[in-house]
Formats: structure tokens, C-alpha cells, sequence
């Protein structure tokens, strides 16, 4: 009596058990099963011909060979011209003026001083705190921070003779000596 008086009071419960009982046998006489593989015929292809496939083209041919991806030939044992560049890495004005530079090829940074000499053999003149100026083959070229060179960055600034103008203030001097102290505050009496 105890379950029948439970079934009426909670018919959801009957419902579920009845639910369970009918899946375990359904489950038990109707295994399931795997679907059927496609037939042959639905999945016709075929490859093209050798014929039909392009594989060679004379002129992509011919215009790789004919790069000179490393430079030109050289005769053996002989030497190209050799070129190095660098990179400005950073700028530090106070308390003494130097600059960071980086070979490429070495990723190893230097640092610099007022009249010392870059890699490609130019020598460091004065920087500010964006930009900097050397001084190569009698010429004065600046180089800014963070701007990849170009070839109108690296031209000459004025003559020869004149010395360089400063796109973005002045330079910084290339004195180690400390700024002047300021003067102590006045206090009112």
C-alpha cells in the first residue's frame, strides 16, 4: 500500500520508473547500429591528366635562376664590398651624452661618446633626445629614434662647410661637465 500511495502522490516518479523500464528494453532488443557507407557511385572522381596539370613555366623558371638573391658573383677568392650598417638602439643625454648602436647582424649593443667612431667608420658629433648627428666623409647626416633611415635622412644636412641643422632642438653638448646647481630659494622675511 505504501507505493501505491506514493505513485499517487508523486506521479512523475511512475512516470520516469515506466520511462526507465521501456528503454532498458528497447536498449536490450534493438542494438545500435552503424550507419551505412556511402556507395561507390555517389563519390565519382577521378585525376586529371599529366597533360592537363601545368608544372613548368619557362618564364617563372627562367626569372628565379636569373635573381641574385646573395649579391653578385664574385671571381673566386674574391671579396664584394662590404657594407655595415647599424641601428640607433637609444639615447641617454644626462649626465653624459652617449647613444646605443646595433649591428644587425650581431645584435650586440655599443655604446657611444661624443667623438667616437660608429661601425660604418662615422664619427658621433652631438644627439638630442630624438635624434642624433655624425659626421661621415665630410658630410653631417642625423639619425632619428625609432625611424627606420632612408635615403633622404641620410643625405648631407647643408654644406659641407655649414654646420648641421637640428630638425627637433638643439643638441645636446658634448661636455661631461654637470649643469650649473640653481641658486637657493629666497624666503620672504
Amino acid at each position: 500500500m505504501r507505493l501505491a500511495e506514493r505513485l499517487r502522490a508523486h506521479p512523475w516518479l511512475a512516470a520516469a520508473g515506466a520511462g526507465a523500464l521501456v528503454g532498458m528494453v528497447v536498449g536490450l532488443f534493438l542494438p545500435i547500429r552503424a550507419a551505412q557507407p556511402p556507395k561507390a557511385g555517389e563519390a565519382a572522381w577521378a585525376l586529371p591528366t599529366p597533360a592537363a596539370i601545368k608544372r613548368f613555366d619557362e618564364t617563372q623558371y627562367q626569372a628565379v635562376r636569373s635573381a641574385r638573391f646573395w649579391g653578385a658573383i664574385e671571381a673566386p677568392g674574391a671579396r664584394g664590398q662590404q657594407q655595415v650598417g647599424w641601428s640607433l638602439s637609444g639615447i641617454v643625454t644626462r649626465p653624459v651624452v652617449r647613444i646605443a648602436v646595433t649591428v644587425p647582424d650581431k645584435q650586440v649593443v655599443s655604446w657611444v661618446q661624443p667623438g667616437g667612431k660608429l661601425p660604418d667608420g662615422a664619427t658621433f658629433v652631438a644627439a638630442n633626445r630624438d635624434t642624433v648627428w655624425y659626421e661621415k666623409d665630410g658630410c653631417k647626416r642625423a639619425r632619428q629614434l625609432y625611424k627606420k633611415p632612408t635615403a633622404e635622412s641620410e643625405a648631407c644636412i647643408g654644406a659641407k662647410a655649414e654646420p648641421a641643422g637640428t630638425p627637433s632642438g638643439r643638441p645636446a653638448p658634448a661636455s661631461t661637465t654637470p649643469p650649473p646647481a640653481a641658486p637657493p630659494a629666497r624666503r620672504p622675511h
